[in-house]
């Protein structure tokens, strides 16, 4: 199991290696490639008839993770975390997911701390509604902890 650091709005790794957004696909592969004992079981998709208009995808099937690059200049966009059973994950050093510890609302405050205390709408109440089913059954979780950090950063302060 992959014990990694997520660092939010730039990337996901270990002490032995990290993928960070706007990486090249070129240098996500040699990663892959000089940690074969380790990351195993690597998907790559793509799409035949039009590898342009859509998402090049590495699928790391037994690690949980998916990352996508953008189809015309192969850079990574988007690192996300479909089953965070097969994961271990921390923040400053403090993990918010293992087999021990069950990712909840509050373990995620507790982890990550407020982004802006006191600020509140209607829109992240909607968020948090949609994205946290049931204390988290979807293997949505770190997306959504990537997106809520984007929304309050760029909208709450505008």
């Amino acid at each position: 199991m992959l014990d990694l650091e997520v660092v939010p709005e730039r990337s996901l790794g270990n002490e032995q290696w990290e993928f960070t957004l706007g990486m090249p696909l070129a240098q996500a592969v040699a990663i892959l490639q000089k940690h074969c004992r380790i990351i195993k079981n690597v998907q790559v998709l793509y799409s035949e008839q039009s590898p342009l208009s859509h998402d090049l995808i590495l699928n790391l099937t037994q690690d949980g993770i998916k990352l996508l690059f953008d189809a015309f200049n192969q850079r990574l966009k988007v690192i996300e975390v479909y089953d965070l059973t097969k994961v271990k994950l921390k923040y400053c050093g403090v993990h918010f997911n293992s087999q021990a510890i069950a990712p909840t609302i509050e373990q995620i405050d507790q982890s990550f701390g407020a982004t802006h205390p006191g600020v509140h709408s209607f829109l992240i109440f909607k968020l948090l509604i949609s994205s946290f089913p049931g204390y988290l059954e979807s293997g949505d979780f770190i997306l959504w902890i990537f997106n809520y950090l984007y929304f309050c950063r760029y909208f709450i302060h505008s």
